[in-house]
């Protein structure tokens, strides 16, 4: 059995929420379960149209195309062909519309069939595995800070205060094509999948991340999404802040159980 639950917030500052989030329905013939975030960009609200649209488009066509049997590669193409269709539909809109020109959005999605989880990402939302007490980072920001420290410009530590820490190098929307990261990892019962805006990344450390995913085992996963705003917003809660869980089986563990 395959579990998600999510939260998102307007956080303290921001006029608009321009995050949003989809988790799937647990499929049975599939044995799998996805959910999506996105976080929007673009003045006008713009940037809630094209997190709204991305959203909606990669929904309709993983909920087309899902179905058992499928083998992993079935599965990396859908997810290409869903966040393609994406990117084509905001880029139109964006250019038949004014008002919304340059408007685009970041997409993380996550899709559990089984023991195999599949990412597909665009931008510096991120997907993390909570793992044995310990938090892996999945994907790669596409963001100027992170290319900074890639070539040694500045360290890990400057880019988290970094003056341009918010431009990103990868959007959906912005242009007519997209170049989509893809990731494919192991499931083990008691995984921990947290999807997230940077919202939530900007406000808390990873330490404080597992602090709140294993201060308490019996929590929802939506409860324990609303913790994580929760605290990003008693850290000052800049920005929006959007958080996602899915978890393998109905009983998810903290930094104590047995992964071997």
């Amino acid at each position: 059995m395959l579990n998600g639950g999510g939260c998102t917030d307007l956080g303290r500052t921001r006029p608009i929420n321009e995050d949003g989030y989809y988790i799937s329905d647990y499929n049975k013939e599939c044995e799998a379960i996805y959910a999506v975030v996105a976080d929007g960009m673009g003045g006008h609200q713009a940037g809630e149209v094209a997190s709204t649209m991305a959203i909606c488009e990669i929904r309709d066509a993983v909920n087309e195309r899902c179905f058992g049997g499928m083998t992993g590669s079935d599965i990396k193409d859908m997810l290409v062909t869903a966040v393609k269709k994406a990117n084509r539909q905001i880029y139109q809109k964006s250019q038949e519309e004014q008002s919304l020109g340059g408007m685009g959005t970041t997409v993380t999605m996550c899709l559990i069939f089984d023991d195999k989880g599949f990412v597909a990402h665009v931008g510096d939302s991120r997907a993390y595995v909570l793992r044995g007490g310990q938090l892996h980072q999945i994907t790669t920001d596409h963001s100027l800070v992170h290319e900074l420290v890639k070539i040694g410009q500045i360290t890990a530590e400057e880019a988290a205060h970094h003056p341009q820490k918010n431009v990103i190098t990868r959007a959906l929307g912005t242009d007519s094509g997209v170049e989509i990261d893809l990731y494919e990892f192991t499931v083990l019962p008691g995984d921990l999948v947290l999807l997230c805006s940077d919202g939530l990344t900007n406000m808390l450390s990873d330490p404080e991340l597992i602090e709140i995913l294993t201060e308490k085992q019996s929590d929802s996963l939506t409860g324990l999404a609303e913790k994580l705003i929760a605290s990003a917003n008693e850290k000052g809660g800049f920005d929006n802040i959007t958080a996602v869980l899915l978890a393998k089986e109905s009983e998810f563990c903290g930094k104590d159980c047995d992964l071997a």
